[in-house]
């Protein structure tokens, strides 16, 4: 194999592996792995797509924010809309 299709193939384990952390962690409130060594598994699929942009997808964890909303808190309103 190439270091395109193998960089390819980390790049599919790591975004597998990401988003089952995320959902773990932000949906069930039950994460496996530290925060340590998830960073680890994220700066990782950084350094591949900055060795291969061609490889970044809209939906890789590193274009979005963790996790999805969850209702086990109680919504807030805000006086002032929040911006990001």
């Amino acid at each position: 194999m190439n270091k395109i299709s193998l960089a390819k193939e980390r790049v599919a384990e790591l975004t597998a592996l990401i988003n089952e952390h995320n959902y773990r962690y932000y949906v069930l409130s039950d994460p496996l792995i530290s925060d340590f060594e998830f960073d680890i598994l994220l700066n990782e699929l950084i350094g591949l797509e900055k060795d291969f942009p061609e490889l970044i997808e809209s939906d890789s964890p590193t274009q979005r924010v963790g996790g999805e909303i969850t209702k086990n808190f109680e919504t807030v309103k805000h006086v002032y809309r929040c911006y990001l």
